[in-house]
C-alpha cells in the first residue's frame, strides 16, 4: 500500500513516557485504496484494505521540533496535543487533496506566541492576514493555513493549525 510510509510516520516520533499526541491519519483514492491510523496514549489501531488490528506502543508525544509548515515552526518547547492527516488520492490529472491539523500548547503568554508567527510568516514571506487572534493565508507553496490561537492562563496560549494542500 502507497500510504504505509505515511501510516508509519509517527512512529519514528516516539518518546517514551508522559502523555501522548493523539495521532489519527486517513488515506483515501478514488480505487478504494484506504487506511486508517489512530493512537491515543499508547493504544494503535491499524485498518487497510487487507489488514486490521491493533496493539500497544510507548506514548508518542510531538513537540515543536517535529513539525514545521514549510519552514516556519511551533513557537519554541511547544507540544502537539493531537496531530490529524486526511488525504485524498484521485485518479488520473484531478489534484490530490490534503489536510494536516495540528493542535498545540506555546508555554508564553497570547500576544508574544502571535508574536512568533507574525515575524516567522513574514520573514517566509508568506502572504497572511490577522484573523481573530490568529492568522490565516498562503505558504509559499500555494497551500491554504489558518493559526488560531487563544490565551490559556498568563503565560500559556493553546493553539490549532490547519493547512490545506491541494
Amino acid at each position: 500500500m502507497r500510504y504505509l510510509p505515511l501510516l508509519l510516520l509517527p512512529l519514528a516520533l516516539a518518546a517514551c513516557g508522559g502523555e501522548g499526541t493523539s495521532i489519527s491519519i486517513n488515506a483515501h483514492s478514488d480505487d478504494d485504496d484506504n487506511a486508517v491510523f489512530a493512537m491515543n496514549n499508547g493504544a494503535v489501531s491499524v485498518k487497510s484494505d487487507g489488514f486490521e488490528g491493533s496493539f500497544k506502543v510507548p506514548n508518542i508525544k510531538m513537540t515543536a521540533e517535529n513539525f514545521d509548515m514549510d519552514g516556519v515552526k511551533l513557537y519554541p518547547n511547544s507540544t502537539i496535543t493531537s496531530f490529524n492527516v486526511d488525504a485524498t488520492d484521485h485518479a488520473g490529472k484531478q489534484k490530490d487533496e490534503g489536510k494536516v491539523t495540528a493542535a498545540f500548547s506555546s508555554p508564553a503568554d497570547l500576544a508574544k506566541v502571535q508574536g512568533w508567527f507574525r515575524d516567522k510568516l513574514t520573514a517566509k514571506g508568506f502572504k497572511f492576514n490577522e484573523k481573530g487572534n490568529g492568522f490565516a493565508g498562503t505558504t509559499d507553496d500555494g497551500e491554504s493555513f489558518t493559526i488560531d490561537l487563544s490565551a490559556d492562563g498568563a503565560a500559556k496560549t493553546s493553539g490549532k493549525m490547519v493547512i490545506v494542500g491541494n
